[in-house]
């Protein structure tokens, strides 16, 4: 028994000896009793930190009691929970202990008995004692540590709720308690320690290495440097000799050229004579022959005005005409439709005078019948027998005589009378209920007969509306069609035309140009179309090269850029006469057969660096480019002012230069700068412009064709006023025929009422009359029975008034008075009924009367208008034809002209066609003198600038005579900007003469393949391989001085990294020697616990059901040095599939917990293993499994104390430690139970 008992003193909630402990003992009780607090006392007593122990400072721990009743409450321990005052129970004073201790008798394996007390006081202070000693913590600890009991690894114990944290942690955590149980986590500092050494070392000896590398590679490249640098200085002997055969092959082929040029130039100067007399002949010819062209277009001009005021005038009548047209077709359709209406309602007053008139007579005949009836009737009562006052009192009393006789028969006849009166009345009804109904249906059916035609009236009437209606949508959608087409064709010419607009606008046109210039560009137009020879302006025949320079030549070109460039000076003539003649405003020609140009000094184009000749920057057609260079001259165009000031005052040099901001140097040396008055680069735009602008009023004029084609909004608005009267019409015979087909469906139905009800009423008057018969017969019976009695009575009485019986008498009387009410009542209701159908129908014949009459004053009202309309469009077809005829004549007129013209055109052209070609030969001979002299100009100045070269970089020029001194190191061009060639009387040019210097070269040392074969480029080429040589070598010239020192500097570098190498390499082997230990002591724990966890977790899992358990191992994630990287846990429960820890039920991880806590104690086990109810999560039947398997595993050398509240786990144990709470001295007190006396 390693751990014999525990003894306690003012700790918590004891004052008492614990124990004693056996190899399975287990500590029970209710909750709140102490048992945690035997828990903390047992890692008190081992060492373990009070923050583990549930209370913030060490102090906590002395056992203060408490009294019952009082208000404070304090949350504490499960023995804590009560609130009470101290009571120690002891015969101290209440909360009079000030310090607590505990101690821990333990026996090892050699039956020797240690003890370890540990005492706390209030204060704070902690005292060990090892077997009554007072030891120090460490020597403490090392006692503890000798018999495996391990308190930072706290490989003793496992505190509640730990148990499922266990299983849960992350594989570092598992990592680094195994790296504890193992103690390599001791030789952590040192392996910390080698590691930082060992890169140090590593760093070190990297850092000299790199070093001596370099000290190495720059020894190498000063030897190389070394051979380079003697290189490099014949390399630069060899190109100055290439240099200078170079520039003497360059000044050999300048005295040529100029040699050359000069024989050419005496040459072409005999040519120049016959040239111009024949120019001067072709001129005269082409003059005459404009003159006669010029007649003719003004014709055509004035025919091409006629034509198009005729046809203005023409389309300004076509769209009244379609107008016109218009209302006609509305006129006749309506008067279709007016005349039909009236013919059918015609048709239905002579229907309804008909139905009247056949009425009226109807009345008549009842009215004749009923006098005739009443006057039979009153003849009839004239004839009636009258009887006097007596017979009348005799009748009174034989009658009541005669009712005492046959009484029973009597009471039996009025019964049947009675009877016989209901049948009557029954047959009556009936017959006269099948009389209405027989009328009704004849009524009926001559109603349905009437809906009948009146439907297909309506039906005709709605299919006429309909074509009607049809006709005119189809009218208006033509219209709308083609008002869409032309609304599309006016949308997308619009686009376009705000397109046009937009570029335009981006070109800085303002769209509303003043009349000056409309009036301008119109009377170009019109030059350029009336004479051929009309160029056009400047600024539209040449454009910069670049946008840069559109500002500066428009400020070159000054108010020349407007200028009208023509063929001849009799082209300029005839147009500035036309301008007068149409007031068109002036204009400045340059005619290109007369204008005086100027020679271009070629030496500008390069005299320096950002200047350019204006004729060089800008672009024009070859046929005007004398205008061109008449309107630039030698005007230079430079980047900045600075380049403007170099050329006009340092070099002196009298020319005009503009810079590219428009600012002027002129060649008095005035200054001209600010906004340019020139339109600026919108000039150089307005060629394209213009083509904009023409295709902007192409736009418009296809706008103003397309809205006079768009048909009239009136006529839209007359047939939409159409088809909504048509569509109003139709609706209403819509309805109508809708209510007349509910009508006749009605009339129908009514009539299959009517024929059932006739039906079903005939058998039962048929029934009723035989009744009716039956019962006459059995009164008659009665009734002669009575009658043979009155007739005993009356006998005398009838033969006195002269009758057969008193009944004859009888009958009489009531037979007249029957009739005469009959007779009234039949004419006065057939009266009446004809009365109501005559009013009303009268009353339809007067509406229909009054409709006819409205009908006939709008017919005749829209024919009126339909002939005004006619009338109309006949005057207004034949203008249109007139005018058609007018202007077919013009044009034939213009045709004939227009043959006329072209005759003409083709006879200048041909004309024109000779003289330039006469023209360019002229100019073609004077071009070829003038840069024949600019090449030997230029060749002087290229000659200049190769000896002012030779003088600056002092290349010895091998000379005849002269010296090089001599040359001026500034190009004076002064006087020569300044002059023109003068031509001599015979209109031949003189040669030009250029500066030697005094200076003559020899050329002997050029060899006569060179001078024959040799090119510049050759010697350039040669040149630029050599430069490009030099300049990729670099030499050091100090290549040797620094290679001493180098290699002296490489000795010292080279011994300091062999010490190096030698520190890094015992780093090394320290580092490697730490690591291996390291993993030794961890593989050695985890290779022991791994190869125990999977048989541990069977033990704990396996069952009847699953007698082989589950499945549980573990993972290193770093294989190489596993205490730095972690250990994957791994628990498969049995009759489970594999699942992540974390899914796994809250009793599957304590049983996972259980396992791996059980393995890594197997690994140097300490004596005794403390669990605090660390079967809280596990069912009854995993406690059993637990509970077996700490009984088997239960010994001397390993006990195991065991805190639970379930009964199948303690009652397996070897004894019972059993605690409860005494509440008279508010203490927890403990009872022992020996469980092996009742072992089986």
């Amino acid at each position: 028994m390693p751990l014999v008992r525990i003894e306690v003193c003012d700790f918590k909630s004891y004052r008492q000896t614990i124990g004693p402990f056996r190899n399975f003992t287990s500590i029970i009780g209710p909750n709140g009793a102490g048992k945690s607090n035997l828990m903390d006392a047992i890692s008190f007593v081992l060492g373990v930190k009070s923050a583990q122990l549930r209370s913030s400072q060490l102090k906590d721990l002395v056992y203060r009691g408490r009294r019952l009743g009082k208000t404070k409450v304090e949350d504490g321990s499960e023995a804590d929970a009560i609130v009470e005052e101290d009571d120690d129970g002891e015969g101290e004073g209440e909360g009079t202990a000030k310090k607590a201790w505990v101690l821990a008798v333990y026996q090892d394996a050699d039956d020797k008995e240690w003890r370890f007390q540990r005492t706390i006081s209030t204060t704070g202070a902690s005292e060990y004692k090892l077997n009554n000693k007072v030891v120090t913590y460490s020597a403490y600890n090392a006692a503890l540590i000798s018999h495996n009991i391990l308190v930072k690894a706290k490989n003793f114990l496992v505190f509640q709720g730990d148990v499922e944290q266990v299983a849960s942690q992350s594989p570092l955590a598992l990592s680094r308690l195994i790296d504890q149980i193992s103690g390599s986590l001791e030789l952590a500092g040192e392996y910390e320690k080698a590691k930082e050494a060992q890169e140090r070392a590593t760093e070190n000896a990297t850092f000299n290495f790199t070093k001596r590398r370099g000290i190495a590679g720059e020894i190498k490249q000063y030897k190389e440097q070394k051979g380079e640098a003697e290189r490099f200085e014949s390399l630069c002997a060899e190109r100055d000799d290439l240099i200078l055969k170079r520039n003497l092959f360059k000044l050999f082929q300048i005295e040529e050229s100029i040699e050359d040029n000069s024989r050419n130039i005496v040459g072409k100067n005999k040519e120049l004579a016959g040239l111009r007399q024949e120019q001067r002949i072709h001129d005269k010819a082409l003059e005459g022959a404009r003159a006669e062209q010029a007649k003719v277009r003004s014709t055509v001009m004035q025919k091409e005005k006629n034509i198009k005021k005729s046809e203005k005038t023409l389309d300004g009548k076509r769209p009244d005409l379609v107008a016109i047209e218009a209302q006609i077709t509305h006129g006749t359709r309506k008067i279709n439709n007016t005349t039909k209406t009236r013919d059918e309602v015609a048709r239905n007053e002579q229907k309804l005078r008909d139905r009247v008139e056949s009425l009226e007579k109807e009345l008549g005949t009842v009215r004749r019948a009923a006098d005739a009836a009443q006057e039979e009737q009153r003849k009839a009562s004239q004839h009636n027998m009258a009887l006097s006052e007596d017979s009348l009192e005799e009748y009174r009393k034989l009658k009541a005589s005669a009712n005492v006789l046959a009484i029973d028969e009597r009471q039996s006849l009025e019964r049947l009378t009675r009877d016989e009166k209901a049948t009557g009345r029954t047959v009556t009804q009936l017959s006269e209920r099948e009389k209405g109904l027989s009328e009704k249906k004849n009524v009926r059916v001559e109603e349905l007969n009437g809906q009948t035609e009146k439907k297909a009236e309506l039906e005709e009437k709605i299919s006429t509306h309909q074509a009607d209606l049809a006709k005119t949508r189809q009218e208006l959608s033509n219209q709308q069609s083609e008002k869409t087409r032309i609304s599309k064709l006016e949308a997308e010419a619009d686009e376009k035309l705000q397109g046009v607009y937009q570029q335009l606008l981006q070109a800085g046109v303002d769209r509303n140009e003043s009349e000056r210039e409309v009036r301008l560009k119109e009377t170009l137009a019109n030059l350029q179309r009336i004479f051929p020879g009309v160029r056009g302006r400047v600024v539209d025949l040449c454009k910069p090269i670049a946008r840069k320079y559109e500002t500066a030549m428009s400020v070159v070109l000054g108010r020349n850029i407007d200028a009208i460039v023509v063929d001849e000076e009799k082209t300029a003539i005839d147009c500035i006469e036309y301008m007068r003649n149409q007031r068109a405003g002036q204009a400045t020609f340059i005619p290109l057969d007369t204008i005086q140009v100027k020679a271009i000094n070629d030496k500008f184009r390069s005299f320096a660096k950002g200047a350019r000749l204006a004729v060089d920057v800008i672009v024009s057609e070859g046929v005007v480019e004398r205008a061109i260079h008449h309107a630039c001259g030698n005007a230079i165009v430079c980047d900045t002012m600075e380049v403007a000031r170099y050329v006009c005052y340092e070099k002196g040099q009298e020319v005009k230069a503009v810079t590219l901001e428009g600012t002027v140097i002129h060649k008095s040396g005035l200054i001209t700068g600010g906004r340019s008055t020139h339109a600026t680069s919108k000039k150089w735009d307005e060629k394209d412009v213009q083509g904009l602008m023409r295709v902007r009023d192409n736009f418009k004029a296809q706008l103003r064709e397309l809205a006079k084609q768009k048909p009239r909004g009136q006529t839209d608005e007359n047939l939409i006023a159409e088809i909504s009267r048509l569509e109003s019409a139709t609706t209403v015979a819509r309805d109508d025929l809708s209510a007349c087909k509910l009508r006749i469906t009605g009339l129908k139905d009514e009539l299959k009422h009517i024929d059932k009800e006739i039906k079903q009423i005939n058998p039962e008057l048929k029934k009723v009359q035989k009744n009716h018969a039956a019962c006459v017969a059995e009164i008659d019976e009665l009734a002669a029975i009575i009658n043979a009695a009155e007739d005993g009575i009356f006998k005398t009485f009838c033969r006195k008034i002269n009758v057969a019986n008193i009944r004859e008498y009888e009958e009489r009387q009531l037979k007249v008075a029957q009739e005469e009410s009959k007779a009234r009542l039949q004419f006065e209701a057939q009266l009446a009924r004809l009365g109501h159908q005559v009013a009303f129908e009268t009353d339809g014949l007067k509406a229909a009367l009054d409709r006819l009459e409205s009908l006939k004053k709008v017919l005749a009202t829209e024919e009126a208008n339909l002939a005004k309309w006619e009338s109309r469009k006949d005057a207004l077809k034949e203008e249109i034809v007139a005018h058609e005829r007018a202007i077919q004549g013009l044009r034939e007129e213009l045709a004939e002209v227009q043959e006329t013209l072209e005759e003409n055109n083709k006879t200048v052209e041909a004309v024109k066609k000779t003289t330039l070609k006469a023209g360019k030969g002229l100019d073609l001979a004077l071009k070829d003198i003038s840069t024949w002299n600019d090449e030997i100009e230029k060749l002087a100045l290229e000659r200049s600038a190769i000896y002012r070269k030779c003088r600056l970089e002092e290349i010895q020029l091998p000379l005849l005579q002269g010296n090089l001194r001599d040359v001026p190191m500034e190009e004076n061009l002064r006087e020569e900007v300044g002059m023109d060639i003068d031509e001599d009387e015979d209109g031949t040019q003189q040669l030009k003469k250029v500066q030697d210097h005094g200076i003559e070269v020899d050329f002997e040392n050029l060899d006569e393949d060179t001078r024959e074969t040799g090119t510049v480029e050759d010697f350039d080429k040669e040149v630029a391989k050599l430069n490009a040589e030099i300049e990729r070598m670099a030499p050091n010239l100090k290549a040797i001085e620094r290679l001493d020192d180098v290699e002296a500097k490489l000795a010292d570098t080279e011994r300091e990294a062999d010490k190096a190498r030698k520190d890094s390499k015992t780093a090394r082997d320290d580092f490697q020697d730490v690591k291996r230990r390291r993993c030794e002591l961890f593989n050695k724990a985890y290779n022991h616990i791994s190869d125990r966890i999977d048989q541990v977790y069977k033990d704990l899992t396996k069952g009847k059901a699953s007698p082989m358990g589950g499945v549980a191992y573990l993972s290193l994630e770093d294989s190489e040095e596993p205490y730095a990287g972690g250990i994957k846990y791994h628990a498969m429960p049995p009759m489970k599939r594999f699942r992540d820890m974390e899914q796994l039920s809250g009793g599957e991880k304590t049983v996972a917990a259980l396992a791996l806590l059980f393995a890594i104690h197997s690994y140097q086990p300490a004596p005794f293993f403390v669990l605090d109810e660390v079967d809280a999560a596990l069912d009854n039947t995993n406690v059993a499994k637990i509970a077996n398997y700490i009984r088997a595993h239960a010994s001397n050398t390993f006990q195991f104390i065991v805190i639970s509240l379930k009964g199948s786990l303690y009652e397996r144990g070897n004894s019972l430690v059993g605690i409860y709470r005494d509440q008279d001295i508010n203490s927890s007190r403990t009872l022992t139970l020996d469980l092996m006396q009742y072992d089986d």
